[in-house]
């Protein structure tokens, strides 16, 4: 549970900061470049939506976990 949890947890910031954040490779090494074309649309809602539900089944795997 700990290994899914840690998943979920990855999985759900990766999904949440994918529309904002472009991951550009360059010589000196890896940027993160803020888009500017960003646009809140309803496919935008739905994915940090599911974005934070996967944050919070996370969490509550690492503490599951943790507990037992």
């Amino acid at each position: 549970m700990l290994v899914a949890g840690i998943l979920f947890v990855i999985l759900g910031i990766y999904v949440i900061s994918s529309e904002k954040y472009n991951i550009v490779k360059n010589e000196n090494g890896i940027q993160i470049i803020k888009n500017e074309d960003f646009i809140k649309d309803r496919f935008y809602r739905y994915k940090v939506i599911i974005g934070i539900f996967t944050l919070i089944l996370g969490v509550f795997s690492i503490l599951n976990y943790i507990l037992y």
